[in-house]
């Protein structure tokens, strides 16, 4: 069995019958770090943020959204009805989003914003099931 595979085992057993709602507070932290750590200039990247549930999203919005609540709302409420079982998406596609995640392009996010993340996640994941377990 792989390394990640039997740390998903092992936080199947932590979370217990609260799979559900770990899984989406882990979600909803992904989304808002990603998203905050989104460089601004006009708030479009920060706003194309979209999560989504069973397949990635596929366009891009219209929307500007410099500080970010309204992007993490959204995705706080594609979440209302989670069940664990179909992927989690959270998807950006913009064109300069590789750019900006893999080359450096923004000072304000120097070493890109979904790795640093990704970084945080076995972090993210206890915290979760602590404050569910708590």
């Amino acid at each position: 069995m792989t390394t990640f595979a039997v740390q998903l085992s092992e936080f199947a057993k932590k979370a217990g019958a609260n799979a559900d709602l770990v899984v989406k507070k882990v979600a909803i932290d992904i989304l808002a770090r990603v998203v905050m750590r989104s460089p601004v200039d006009t708030g479009r990247f920060r706003g194309n943020w979209q999560l989504t549930v069973g397949a990635p999203a596929s366009g891009n919005l219209a929307t500007e959204d410099k500080g970010g609540a309204s992007t993490v709302n959204a995705g706080t409420a594609a979440l209302a009805s989670f069940q664990v079982g179909p992927t989690i998406f959270i998807t950006n596609n913009l064109p300069y989003g590789p750019r900006l995640e893999y080359e450096g392009y923004s000072k304000q996010a120097p070493s890109g914003m979904v790795r640093v993340t990704v970084s945080e996640f076995e972090g993210l994941i206890r915290k979760a099931i602590g404050e569910v377990n708590a």
